[in-house]
């Protein structure tokens, strides 16, 4: 007797377990035939407060038609915004039909389970818990490469990410770039959908004209839902690590016939290329022919160039030389340096004419040639 009952009792245990999550009871015949088939969510994920829909399809496994009375969502938690469906209407053997129903996730995040409900007008009820995701993980906006400063008028290019770290996609994408006084190029990128766990790189120059910040904007949708992610970057201006560096070296200041020559070798210390080198005179000095500025072209980085400039200088005992150069984007820069000049009173200035010593040694060989021939002729 006792394992008899044992027998029943584990018999029940194990039918259990077979028990689907649709449940439909009935009295007849009819409300067994009828089953979900499939659920479709849009957005598969929804942020809190987002509005979607939610579309159940059933079909009729059965050799005879079902007359449906009712079919509604309820949830303590989740808001159902559609009403309910209250005509009665008849799924036929084999055929499927469609419930559609808006809900709005005015929840915290989490895992939720609104029911979907069918009644049949005969006997008997089908019940079907609907998953429903919240999640607030927005998309993600990684800045892959900047400037390490900024200067005025100078193009830089800057590279960001972004992702989607969700796990339903996201779509119509796009990243906008705003900012006062700095002419993003292009001001915003299209992007599309964004599958999960999947990023795209966007790249865009900027020309600042003055210190502000750059606002990057991601606008996207979850499902009909729109939302949007921020990154701001400051825009600093300071000196660039890469920039190119013109320096003078051997330096040499000659006064002659009235000018003063320099000459000397500018070198680009930097690192990019210095374009359209040219140096001349500044404070303290009037260029003059034939070297009032000296064109050296186009500097690679720890390349060098010899340069001259002559000009005039009056009571000032140094002046300034102007390097000036462009870098690739065509923005231009300038470089003083200070160079000290000599006096003219050190300088002992060359004469057009024949110096002195010369016309002592012309005249003391013409005296001992003109001896040497009259000694000659006297003795003859």
């Amino acid at each position: 007797m006792k394992s008899s009952i044992v027998l029943v009792i584990f018999g029940l245990i194990a039918c259990s377990q077979f028990i689907p999550l649709v449940v439909a009871q009935d009295t007849g015949d009819g409300a067994a035939q009828i089953e979900v088939s499939s659920v479709d969510i849009n957005p598969g994920v929804f942020f809190e407060g987002d509005t979607g829909i939610v579309t159940i399809e059933i079909v009729n496994n059965g050799q005879d038609s079902v007359a449906i009375r009712r079919a509604t969502m309820y949830d303590a938690d989740i808001s159902i915004l559609s009403s309910s469906y209250d005509t009665t209407t008849n799924v036929g053997a084999g055929n499927r039909m469609l419930f559609t129903f808006t809900i709005k996730a005015d929840v915290p995040p989490g895992i939720y389970y609104p029911s979907f409900s069918l009644d049949f007008r005969d006997a008997g009820y089908l019940r079907y818990p609907v998953q429903v995701r919240v999640e607030n993980d927005p998309l993600e906006i990684s800045v892959l490469n900047k400037p390490d400063s900024y200067s005025v008028g100078r193009k830089e290019q800057i590279d960001i990410m972004v992702g989607n770290p969700r796990d339903n996609s996201v779509g119509s994408v796009i990243v906008h770039f705003r900012g006062a006084a700095l002419d993003p190029a292009p001001s915003s990128s299209f992007i599309g959908t964004l599958d999960p766990d999947q990023a795209r790189q966007v790249s865009l120059n900027i020309t600042p004209q003055e210190s502000t910040k750059l606002d990057i904007i991601v606008d996207y949708k979850n499902g009909i839902n729109p939302h949007s992610s921020l990154v701001s970057l400051p825009i600093v201006f300071g000196e660039s690590k890469k920039q190119a560096d013109p320096i003078l070296s051997n330096i040499l200041v000659e006064y002659e016939n009235g000018k003063y020559t320099l000459t000397g070798d500018v070198t680009n210390a930097g690192l990019e290329v210095a374009n359209s080198v040219v140096l001349s005179v500044g404070d303290g000095a009037q260029p003059v022919n034939p070297y009032r500025e000296y064109v050296v072209g186009s500097l690679q980085p720890d390349d060098f160039s010899s340069f001259e400039i002559t000009f005039l200088a009056e009571n000032t005992s140094q002046v300034q030389v102007n390097v000036k150069y462009r870098d690739v984007d065509g923005n231009p820069y300038q470089r003083a340096t200070p160079i000290v000049i000599p006096p003219k009173n050190s300088v002992k200035e060359r004469s057009s004419g024949i110096s002195p010593p010369i016309i002592a040694v012309i005249l003391v060989s013409v005296a001992v040639i003109g001896g040497a021939i009259w000694y000659s002729w006297k003795k003859r």
